[in-house]
């Protein structure tokens, strides 16, 4: 049956659906059963079987999910499906942070979720006037910088399984889940991603360590607002 849900949480799930249908199902909101199998959510490794993924794919798909844009109402079409904002909450927050601040006069923000999610909006106090320096980690030393990137009424944010991950039979399994396939992307070793929102930026970076390099610069490619940085073995 479908559920009425108030403004602040629809809005989230609707931009997670188009992210969905633009990222070609690399992102993915309902992918928590996904979680579940593999143990990322109580972070307690395992590797499931086949048929144990096989059954959580049931579950997980934003196709299964019913979206009334009119009575802002959501109705999953499969029995026990679920969301979880894992992968956009914090930009979606910043997001909201920005607006709220703004309605109170204050233009020049920058806005941190974590260590992975960055919101600017204006200019940095006492810089050039053309907006935020943030710098960007090694995603295998944290005490080497990647780079450092301008942000000018930007977001950026950045994926990766450098911290959540297990190790079984010598084979290392990340913790961020290709929906497609039910099992851990590989590829890459992180996917950093500048866009004009925060809830793109973390979505995004999300979605183009799922669906890698090439991809990745397709979407850019047709979306001059977009930029990433990727790194690969």
């Amino acid at each position: 049956f479908a559920v009425p849900v108030e403004p602040q949480l629809f809005q989230p799930v609707e931009q997670a659906r188009q992210l969905h249908a633009d990222t070609g199902g690399a992102l993915d909101i309902t992918s928590g059963p996904l979680s579940e199998i593999w143990g990322f959510s109580r972070r307690e490794g395992r590797v499931p079987s086949d048929d144990q993924v096989a059954a959580a794919l049931q579950r997980v798909g934003m196709q299964h999910v019913e979206l009334d844009a009119a009575r802002r109402t959501i109705m999953f079409r499969q029995p026990g499906m679920s969301i979880n904002f894992n992968s956009l909450g914090k930009g979606y927050a910043l997001d909201r942070m920005a607006t709220l601040v703004a309605e109170h006069g204050v233009d020049d923000i920058l806005l941190q979720g974590g260590k992975s999610s960055v919101l600017a909006r204006g200019n940095q106090p006492g810089g050039s006037g053309t907006g935020w320096l943030v710098g960007v980690r090694h995603p295998l030393r944290n005490d080497v910088p990647l780079a450092q990137i301008v942000l000018h009424d930007q977001a950026l944010s950045t994926s990766g399984a450098g911290t959540q991950f297990f190790i079984r039979r010598g084979q290392r399994y990340g913790h961020i889940l290709d929906p497609r396939t039910g099992r851990p992307a590989e590829g890459l070793y992180s996917a950093t991603v500048l866009a004009p929102t925060a809830t793109q930026a973390e979505g995004l970076s999300t979605a183009f360590y799922v669906m890698g390099p090439q991809k990745a610069a397709e979407y850019c490619a047709a979306r001059p607002e977009i930029a990433a940085l990727l790194v690969a073995p």
